[in-house]
């Protein structure tokens, strides 16, 4: 009991860090229109971004190893499905690690070179920054989304967590969905107002489904539904 216990407080904590370095994992250099030369002038900035998105990786998949061996007992199925994207989802990050770090590497030869071999410089940089928001913002959302979809779904069936909780982390999973979907064909753009807008829903709900994990756990299945894990 003490270990199932610590393993839920574990992955509360974990949602938490998550967050926290999904913040820290934000390259502002490599986000400008001037990323050519704001990367190189920020070396270190677009590193420590890189390192935080590798341990943010860590945490998508430490939460899903923590949570798989007690959701399914609950439905196999569906816990099986969440694992599977998490999985895919820590590939995708590793991925898009590389290529930022690629954009730093590509921002450093651009600014030794002569202005006539830029064009090349541009068109290659340009593909990489294409490549990375497609993975960032569109691909790894959809991935993430679809497991949680099938996490928070169990946890409504199984009443793990209050009713409203499952409910909201569903609809503010889709509401990320749906802004990854109008960012994919170019409605809205990253960074905006309508974005952001779509996306606190789930922001939210992950901080306190987080809290809660840490303090409360999860809830019983017998009648009085007390907490098991307090």
């Amino acid at each position: 009991m003490n270990t199932l216990k610590n393993n839920i407080k574990l992955a509360g904590f974990l949602i938490i860090l998550g967050m926290i370095t999904g913040i820290l994992s934000i390259a502002s250099a490599v986000d400008s229109p001037n990323y050519l030369t704001e990367a190189a002038a920020n070396a270190t900035q677009v590193s420590t971004a890189a390192l935080f998105q590798f341990v943010l990786c860590l945490t998508y998949l430490g939460f899903a190893i923590l949570l798989y061996p007690i959701v399914k007992k609950h439905n196999e199925r569906l816990a099986l499905g969440f694992l599977s994207f998490r999985i895919i989802a820590g590939v995708i990050l590793i991925i898009g690690t590389v290529i930022l770090l690629s954009i730093l590497a590509v921002s450093q030869e651009f600014v030794k070179i002569t202005s006539e071999n830029q064009m090349a410089f541009e068109a290659f940089g340009n593909v990489l920054k294409s490549t990375r928001d497609y993975i960032n913002h569109i691909f790894m959302v959809f991935t993430i989304g679809a497991g949680n979809l099938m996490v928070y779904i169990l946890f409504l069936k199984a009443k793990l967590i209050p009713k409203w909780l499952s409910v909201w982390g569903i609809l503010g999973t889709i509401l990320s969905i749906v802004a990854s979907v109008l960012l994919l064909f170019g409605i809205v753009e990253v960074i905006t107002v309508e974005y952001l807008a779509l996306n606190v829903p789930t922001g939210l709900f992950e901080l306190v489904l987080g809290i809660r994990l840490i303090f409360k756990g999860f809830n019983s299945q017998g009648p009085k539904k007390k907490a098991i894990l307090k």
